[in-house]
This record gives C-alpha cells, sequence and structure tokens, in this order.
C-alpha cells in the first residue's frame, strides 16, 4: 500500500528547501535539482508538487513572508523597537530568509507575478502594523505603518550587506533613532483614537 503523503506539509517541506537552494546558489542559478537536494527527494517528486522552477520560487517568497508574518504576530504586545527587531534578520535563519527575500526585489522589479506577490504581503505586514499602531493611540497609523516598514527594511539591507558591522546595540540605536521620534510626533493627543488613516 503506498504511503499517504500530506500535500500541504510536502509543499512547505518544498518551499523550506527552495529557501536553503536560493541561499545557496542564488536566485537565478537554482536548478530544481538543487530544491530537490536540499529537501532530499527527486526532482520528479519536486515536479509533482510544483510544477515548474517559477512555482518553486513563488513557493520560496511565500515562505519568507509567512516566517515574517509569524514573527510580526508573535511580537505585536512588546514595544515598537522590539516588534521591529523582530522583522530584521537577527540569527541565521532569519538572516537567510532575508538574503533570499532581497534577491526576489529584483526579481520583482520585471516579473509581474513576483511583484503581485511582492505587494500583497507588504500589505498585510503594514496592515498588521496599522492595526497595532491604532490600538496603540497612533494618529496617521497608516503613513506610520509606511514610514516603520521604510526604515526598517532600509536597516534590514545594512544589516545583510554589512553584517559584521552591525552588532545588536547599532541595529537598536538606529531603530530606536528612526522610529522612536516617528511614534512620538504621530501620538495622538489624549482621548483621541489613533484610528485614522
Amino acid at each position: 500500500m503506498p504511503k499517504k503523503v500530506d500535500h500541504h506539509q510536502r509543499r512547505v517541506q518544498l518551499a523550506q528547501a527552495a529557501v536553503a537552494a536560493i541561499d545557496a546558489h542564488g536566485l537565478d542559478a537554482v536548478r530544481l535539482v538543487d530544491v530537490a537536494q536540499e529537501a532530499k527527494l527527486t526532482t520528479g517528486a519536486v515536479m509533482h508538487y510544483l510544477s515548474n522552477k517559477d512555482e518553486v520560487l513563488l513557493a520560496a517568497f511565500d515562505e519568507v513572508c509567512a516566517r515574517t508574518l509569524m514573527r510580526l504576530g508573535g511580537a505585536v504586545d512588546g514595544d515598537l523597537v522590539d516588534l521591529a527587531l523582530s522583522y530584521l534578520p537577527h540569527d541565521a535563519d532569519t538572516t537567510r530568509e532575508w538574503r533570499v527575500f532581497l534577491q526576489f526585489w529584483g526579481r520583482g522589479v520585471h516579473d509581474p507575478a513576483f511583484r503581485a506577490r511582492h505587494r500583497v504581503a507588504y500589505e498585510t505586514i503594514a496592515e498588521m502594523l496599522r492595526i497595532d499602531l491604532a490600538a496603540r493611540n497612533v494618529s496617521n497609523a497608516s503613513t506610520v505603518a509606511d514610514a516603520m516598514i521604510a526604515a526598517v527594511d532600509g536597516v534590514a539591507v545594512r544589516v545583510v550587506m554589512e553584517r559584521d558591522a552591525w552588532p545588536p546595540a547599532r541595529i537598536r540605536a538606529t531603530l530606536s533613532a528612526l522610529l522612536v521620534p516617528l511614534i512620538a510626533d504621530n501620538r495622538a493627543p489624549a482621548g483621541a483614537t489613533g484610528c485614522s488613516t
């Protein structure tokens, strides 16, 4: 009797393998065989679940975004600088995810499918932040969320590209310099709500 395979779990496994393979080989150079080797499966098994390289790459992108959203969702109740830190590369796994994510930025410039996926990911992150900021009585929550994302993305690029030059203390100090005044300048007056967009 053939072994039953959880299709969703297998796709997650392949997406995780694709993230590792992209990090090792680069977005343009990675091959289906590299993903298969990382997943310890045959290329045929990969193609059974993800029919071509673009599907594999989109699965990897979705996996990186899902991990980021999970971290953000788990950090919502903390300090806003801590929330931003949860989004940044801070260990081997998150650094790998950012290295892969940054490669997709280049791909999205000329590929509509990746650009659309990128937009949805950022809209989801912005909405999570907007809700959190409004609950913290921050006015202009949508604009502040956009500004936070732009600031954190900028720091993330520096951290990925110059890992040795960005110890945790420098990352925290830079985020504090960017985010603390931003929040203070947009704090709603006492008794007002932060629900404006």
